[in-house]
Formats: C-alpha cells, sequence, structure tokens
C-alpha cells in the first residue's frame, strides 16, 4: 500500500469526519441516529478503501478526492434531517478546516526535514514522516487537535442551531471556491512543489486562503441573519403600529358607547324601569369596556386596558406604580410597541406557572437627574434560560419567527438612547429600562 492508498483510504477519512462534525453536530437529527452513524462511518471508509487507485496523477487525485468528500455528504444527508445545500455548505466549511490542519502540518514538516532538499509527500510512493517517527505521529495529533479547537471555538459552535436558509447562489459560489483550493489546486500543487520552501511558501498561502475562505463563508451567514432580523423586526413594528391605531380607534368607539350607555342605565334606573340589580349588572358589564388605566400617557393606557383584561382572564396579579407623562418624549406608537412587547411577554410566560404564582407589575418612575426607569417584572422560577447579546433566546420551536419582541425592545431603546438590562434574580424576570428624560431627547 502507497502512501496516498494509506491516506485516502485511513487517515484523511477520519480527518473529514471529524472536521465535518464539528459543524454538523448540533443539526437535526433523523431517526436511530447512533445505528445511522455506526453504518454512516463504516460506509465511508468502506468506499475510500475500495475506491480504485489507478492514477497518482493530478486529475486522478482531484477525481479520487471530489468523490470521497461528495461520498461523505451523501452519508451526512444520510444522518441529518437537513436540506442538501445546507448540509454541503458547513460540510465544506470542515473539510476547509481539515485542509488547514493538513498545510499546517506539511509546513511543520518540511521545515524539520527539509531544507533545500526533497520531501516525501503525504501522496509519494514512499510513507512520510508523519507515522514513520513517533515525535512526527506525536506533533501530527497535536497539530489537528489544536487546529479543530480553535476552528470550533471560532466558526462551528456559532453555526449551532442555525435555522435559517442559506441563500443557494451565494451558497454554490463559496462551495466551488473552496472545493478549488481544497482539491483542485492542492492536487497540482503536492506534484509540483516538492522542496521545503516550496512546501512552505505554497502551505502558508493556502492556510491564508482557507481562513478567508472561512470568515467569508460564515460572514454571510452572519449577515443573512441580520438581514433576516431587520426584515421581521420591520414586519413586526409595522404590524404593531397598525395594530396600535385599530385598537385605539375600537376602544375610543366602545368607551363612548360605554359612557352613553351608562347615561341611559342611569336614567332607566331612576325611572324604575329597571331594578336596582338589573341595572347594577348592566353598569358592571359596562365598566369591563371602560377604560380604566389612567396614567397620563393614552398609549400606555391602550396597553394597560389590553393587559388587564388579559390578567383578568387568567388570574394574573398586576401592579403598576407608572407616571405616564414621564415617557411623553417617545412616540405614540412606539410606547405601544414597547410596553406592549414587555407585558405581552410576561402575561404569556406567567401561563405556565400555578396561578397562585402569576405575578407581574410595571413600574415607570423618574430618577436623580432626569433619568426615566422602566421596570417590568414577572415571576419566574426557569433557571435554564439562556442569552445570547443580552437578550434570552426564545423558548419556542420556531426560533426564525420568534424572539423578535424583545429585540423591538431593545431596537426601541437605542432609538431613545435608553439602556436595556435583563436579569433573573430571586424567582422573577426583570426587564430594566433607564432612559435619559424628554428634557435630554430631542
Amino acid at each position: 500500500m502507497t502512501q496516498f492508498e494509506f491516506y485516502k483510504s485511513f487517515q484523511f477519512v477520519w480527518e473529514l469526519l471529524i472536521a465535518e462534525g464539528l459543524f454538523l453536530f448540533s443539526m437535526k437529527k433523523r431517526s436511530k441516529f447512533i445505528l445511522r452513524f455506526i453504518v454512516g462511518v463504516a460506509a465511508c471508509f468502506t468506499f475510500a478503501y475500495f475506491f480504485p487507485t489507478l492514477s497518482e496523477s493530478s486529475i486522478y487525485t482531484i477525481l479520487t478526492f471530489f468523490a470521497l468528500f461528495g461520498f461523505t455528504v451523501m452519508v451526512c444527508k444520510f444522518l441529518f434531517d437537513e436540506n442538501l445545500v445546507k448540509l454541503s455548505y458547513f460540510a465544506v466549511a470542515g473539510y476547509t478546516v481539515q485542509h488547514i490542519a493538513y498545510q499546517l502540518n506539511n509546513i511543520v514538516t518540511a521545515a524539520m526535514t527539509g531544507g533545500n532538499t526533497r520531501v516525501p509527500n503525504l501522496y509519494g510512493s514512499n510513507f512520510s514522516p508523519t507515522f514513520s517517527n513517533p515525535f512526527f505521529t506525536i506533533l501530527y495529533f497535536f497539530i489537528f487537535i489544536t487546529v479543530y479547537f480553535f476552528a470550533f471555538y471560532l466558526f462551528a459552535d456559532k453555526s449551532s442551531n442555525q435555522k435559517l436558509e442559506i441563500p443557494s447562489p451565494v451558497s454554490v459560489l463559496l462551495i466551488a471556491g473552496l472545493l478549488i483550493v481544497n482539491i483542485i489546486l492542492n492536487a497540482f500543487a503536492v506534484n509540483m512543489f516538492d522542496t521545503a520552501p516550496a512546501i512552505i511558501l505554497y502551505g502558508t498561502y493556502n492556510i491564508i486562503c482557507c481562513c478567508l475562505g472561512l470568515f467569508l463563508q460564515f460572514n454571510v451567514l452572519v449577515r443573512y441573519k441580520l438581514r433576516h432580523e431587520l426584515q421581521m423586526t420591520s414586519l413586526i413594528g409595522r404590524l404593531e403600529k397598525e395594530r396600535y391605531s385599530a385598537v385605539k380607534e375600537a376602544m375610543e368607539t366602545v368607551n363612548l358607547k360605554a359612557h352613553d350607555l351608562k347615561y341611559q342605565v342611569l336614567a332607566l334606573r331612576s325611572n324604575s324601569v329597571l331594578s336596582q340589580a338589573v341595572a347594577d349588572g348592566i353598569e358592571d358589564a359596562l365598566s369591563e369596556y371602560s377604560v380604566y388605566a389612567f396614567t397620563g400617557n393614552d398609549a400606555l393606557d391602550i396597553v394597560l386596558t389590553e393587559i388587564n383584561r388579559v390578567c383578568q382572564t387568567n388570574d394574573i396579579r398586576a401592579s403598576y406604580i407608572a407616571d405616564g407623562s414621564l415617557i411623553s418624549f417617545m412616540k405614540d406608537e412606539d410606547v405601544y410597541r414597547l410596553f406592549f412587547n414587555l407585558l405581552d411577554n410576561a402575561t404569556e410566560a406567567l401561563l405556565k406557572f400555578p396561578k397562585e404564582k402569576r405575578t407581574m407589575g410595571l413600574r415607570i418612575e423618574n430618577r436623580s437627574g432626569n433619568m426615566v426607569s422602566v421596570t417590568v417584572y414577572n415571576y419566574w422560577s426557569d433557571t435554564t434560560l439562556v442569552f445570547e447579546n443580552g437578550l434570552p433566546k426564545t423558548t419556542k420551536a420556531r426560533k426564525d419567527i420568534h424572539g423578535f419582541g424583545l429585540m423591538s425592545v431593545k431596537k426601541l431603546c437605542e432609538k431613545y438612547f435608553g439602556t436595556l438590562d435583563i436579569l433573573v434574580a430571586d424567582s422573577f424576570f426583570n426587564v430594566n429600562i433607564l432612559f435619559p428624560g424628554r428634557d435630554t431627547i430631542k
């Protein structure tokens, strides 16, 4: 068995599978995953071993490694319930990491054994020093473990639970570009460069290209994630503005009608047309449709009225100490968006707890130095809450369409130069916002 046959049949396969696993471990797994994993890994080694070595020319080497990589992608599809483009995207990232480690190992080996003489390479007829010398064997494992560790820390961990669809044209270009660097150019370089200086120079250049490719891959993901979040928050903002206008109009109409009906009931009571009990019952029913939140801010009154009805229906104890005039520097639709998101999140969170635990509240207070403090709190006993960029990650299944309420809150705080602080302490979920005040914001 030549070095090339050994490398493509055993060494390359496990290097590639581990590197791909760094990026794919968090993907949605198919049923009976452990059994599928064993079968898949065995199939990869079997395919690599029996793939014929008809030539060690550059062209046939390219064909060989394309075939091996393509087979691992098919195995990934067998293991994970994800679309093929997404799996290929992250599998190429894994291949790139493997290639960085491979080139770094070549550079170090060449520097230690070469000088200006010919250096045995992985594709040659004779074995390279990697497994024929204990020192180089230990060095090989150290290099690969180190590279894989940093790749996971810098890139792979960021791909966890990546739910966004990757744009196909961009994916094809990135996948093609990195495969050209990883397979095609390397296959020609191996047969062209066989002295230590040439190997070190080409390897360094190749590592830089691979690192830039990885950064580009994950920069694309971040950009599209931010674009998706921006689209969602803009859509939510528009819908909330429309909701505010509709709710305000409806409440004004209902309150006006309720006000008129109260006087009619009063007149009927005074004329003894209605009995005392019937009149009292009608007035109690009408009172439910009256705006009974008076904070000095109309938009906040509308939010609290909506939330109060939800609280009454679901046995939630809510308390408010709110001077609405303190937030008069905010637009009405922004007041509605901010407080509806905060209070709606609080009421929704409380529904998972027993009725005796359902407690929430709001405080809007003036702080020294013309600062406005906003605090929304609710009972919360779940200590497993995970935070990302200062915001708790949504616990709902569809993370691509949920979790934007607090993002909207954060953007509104930034719009009015406020600070947002969210923490869980003493069995309460606390949202603390500090605004500079109306005299500061122009």
